[in-house]
């Protein structure tokens, strides 16, 4: 009987063990599929604004490719600065990602930030949207000429938007006055969106940004758009012209995508590059952009990388040439 009992609890002992194994195992298993929890995607930059609507727009399709949630977190302000500083203390576990605009180069280039264009790994680029002056439905400005004519007649007195200090469509609008001779009284605000709110109500004379920024409100009538900086006119908007139409040769726009922190596993990264490529892929997604104003452009990691280096030199560039910001200023 003592044996058969001693048997007994070494047999409850091995059980118990075999237990703990099997669940070890099955939480390890669980840990090891990627990915296994929600993602969280920050936004330096505020709600309704250009980046927030198409990320936003994204993840109305990404769940039928990645199979966990993506939790968006907006830190609007500081021409994005506080955001990307944050988003260095992250963990590089592939369940922390973040946009990377063209905007994330610019301000770099106007003045010394704590990161650069290599702190973060690129994931996949989305969207490459031209930039357009937009002004309020009652503006007296009838055309891009009308607008820079004013500007002329009265040096920094034309209030011009947009989306932050040294921010993209911050440093497009030091450009384009650069290259039509003009100062214009530059109006940064928390976010395209922001800035949308101010130009409708009438409280800056016009504003530079890029859609889908302005798209709904000028299907509304609330606004109206002088010009586009693009190549050629808009297919969805084939009614504005561009500025070379108009005698003003400047073309440029904003491209987003996706970054992850510095280190992040890249068979994690591959993960997340694959769905939100067949995400752009989906003709539901595609029907959705359109509607928005959201302009698809794909670049894969490596491609992608190197674009931010080629952008990142063309800003630079830009910056000294035309003694803009605060950075290579002695």
């Amino acid at each position: 009987m003592k044996y058969l009992a001693k048997l007994g609890r070494m047999m409850g002992i091995c059980l118990v063990v075999l237990t703990m194994i099997s669940f070890s195992w099955d939480f390890a298993v669980a840990e090891d599929k990627y990915p296994s929890r929600e993602i969280e995607l920050m936004i330096p930059w505020s709600v309704g604004g250009a980046t927030d609507t198409v990320f936003r727009t994204f993840l109305t399709v990404l769940p039928k490719y990645l199979k966990a949630p993506v939790i968006i977190v907006n830190r609007p302000g500081g021409g994005a600065v506080p955001g990307y500083t944050e988003a260095m203390k992250k963990k590089p576990d592939g369940y922390y990602c973040m946009a990377w605009i063209s905007a994330s180069l610019t301000k770099t280039q106007m003045s010394k930030v704590p990161y650069d264009y290599q702190t973060f790994d690129p994931v996949i680029m989305l969207v490459n949207s031209p930039c357009w002056i937009l002004v309020p439905a009652n503006s007296p400005f009838k055309n891009l000429n009308d607008l820079l004519a004013a500007a002329k007649a009265k040096p920094r007195q034309v209030t011009l938007g947009n989306a932050g200090a040294g921010g993209g469509t911050h440093m497009i609008a030091l450009a384009f006055e650069n290259a039509v001779g003009v100062k214009f009284n530059h109006v940064p605000h928390k976010g395209g969106g922001p800035t949308v709110v101010a130009t409708v109500g009438g409280h800056v004379d016009a504003c530079n940004l890029s859609p889908p920024e302005g798209v709904p409100q000028i299907a509304a009538g609330q606004l109206r758009c002088l010009a586009v900086f693009s190549e050629t006119r808009m297919k969805e908007f084939p009614e504005i012209p561009t500025a070379r139409e108009q005698g003003v040769d400047f073309v440029l726009g904003q491209w987003r995508g996706l970054a992850v922190p510095k280190g992040t596993d890249p068979d994690k990264v591959e993960v997340m590059h694959d769905a939100f490529k067949a995400t752009m892929e989906d003709a539901a997604l595609q029907k959705l952009a359109q509607k928005a104003g959201i302009y698809l452009e794909y670049k894969g990691t490596e491609d992608f990388r190197k674009h931010i280096a080629a952008q990142n030199e063309f800003y630079k560039k830009l910056v000294i040439d035309n003694e803009l910001g605060t950075r290579y200023k002695k």
